[in-house]
């Protein structure tokens, strides 16, 4: 384990040098079953927000998957069952079509699923997207809020590429489980990702393909800052040590908090504008990381650096001007070599959880426009 922890920081260090600032201007191209596991080491459940928008259904769904890494970057996993938890939101009618789209929606390293589902009106990603005609569907990765919780080293970030891929194989199967009624097979499925969430979306999409698209918020594989680099650094070191200690008896060893102290939690997370109600609410979801996840990125990074030009499907990207983990993005969306069509969108006074940040009105307009191109419901 601790030949794989130092093995990360160098590779972050080299990814440093290799992916200063880019320039150009962006780019328009035509098991066996895991025990019970405890889930008190990593940010708390969400549960449902406040009520959805009238029509929609919000519902809670489950995926079983294995914590296996079948993508082309190296990474060990337990190879173990678990299960992921996470919601369904989208309008009636989409549920009801001949040939409905939904996007399966990713978050980072230091959130969880509510990222994309926060409670606070205006600022909930998927009752927006529904309220314009869009079906998502939201998760917590393993090892983070109401998913399975097992040994913060059980997996990587790899393994979750290839969960994600699973999840997909089976919200187009309609194998998955549906809290009320049943599951619906979807017949186009576009993969969003927040942060690092949008790694693992790039990575299941170079690995596995399956997805009809990618729309990606708050991050670039390039224009790592100074704050994110004091953020790892003191993250592995912990890591190196065995993770945090227990929150409570009988919590899964391995995890971490990305973010040292809350004030780093909200400082590199929002902008100065952000909605004072949003503040108050993304205060409460500071919560711990699994180690195994957190130190395999820097690899991943360089590995996705290398093939994100094979990626082959339409690409949204999303940035926060005021985004102190990634700067000097500009030339990102020039990587995407092989894309049909690169688009972005810069919100001018957000930092970087762009889904609620001041000015995320305009992330939910684009998205949805995007959607309506590249994953309309027939």
């Amino acid at each position: 384990m601790h030949r794989r922890l130092r093995l990360a920081a160098a590779v972050l260090a080299a990814s440093l040098a290799a992916s200063g600032p880019l320039t150009g201007t962006a780019a328009a191209s035509p098991g066996a079953r895991a025990p019970e596991a405890e889930p008190a080491a990593a940010p708390a459940p969400v549960g449902a927000p406040a009520a959805p928008p009238e029509g929609v259904v919000d519902v809670p769904v489950e995926f079983t998957i294995d914590n296996v890494n079948r993508t082309r970057g190296q990474c060990s996993a337990d190879g173990r069952e678990y299960t992921v938890r996470g919601h369904l939101t989208a309008p009636e009618e989409v549920l009801e079509a001949d040939a409905p789209a939904v996007a399966l929606l990713v978050h980072g390293t230091n959130t969880g699923e509510w990222i994309w589902r926060l409670d606070v009106p205006g600022r909930n990603y998927v009752h927006e997207l529904a309220a314009r005609g869009h079906a998502s569907v939201t998760i917590d990765r393993l090892g983070y809020g109401s998913s399975d919780i097992p040994d913060g080293f059980a997996s990587c970030s790899g393994a979750h590429a290839d969960i994600a891929h699973q999840v997909v194989e089976q919200l187009r199967a309609g194998g998955y489980t549906v809290e009320e009624g049943d599951p619906v097979p979807f017949d186009t499925v576009v993969m969003g990702g927040h942060s690092s969430g949008a790694l693992v979306a790039e990575t299941a999409a170079v690995s596995f393909g399956g997805v009809d698209g990618l729309l990606l918020t708050g991050w670039a594989a390039v224009g790592i800052t100074d704050d994110t680099n004091r953020r790892f650094l003191t993250a592995y070191q912990t890591c190196l040590e065995g993770g945090e200690e227990h929150g409570r008896p009988g919590d899964p060893r391995g995890y971490v908090h990305f973010d040292p102290t809350l004030e780093d939690f909200l400082d590199g997370g929002l902008g100065a504008r952000a909605d004072p109600a949003v503040v108050s609410a993304v205060e409460a979801h500071w919560g711990r990381n699994p180690c195994g996840v957190m130190v395999s990125e820097p690899m991943a990074i360089l590995y996705d650096l290398g093939l994100v030009g094979e990626i082959d499907v339409p690409v949204h990207l999303v940035f926060g001007a005021h985004d102190v983990l990634r700067q000097g993005v500009e030339g990102y969306p020039g990587l995407f070599t092989s894309s049909p069509e690169v688009t972005e969108t810069t919100l001018a006074d957000a930092g970087h959880f762009v889904t609620v940040d001041a000015g995320s009105e305009l992330l939910y307009d684009t998205a949805a426009a995007w959607m309506d191109r590249h994953a309309p419901t027939r």
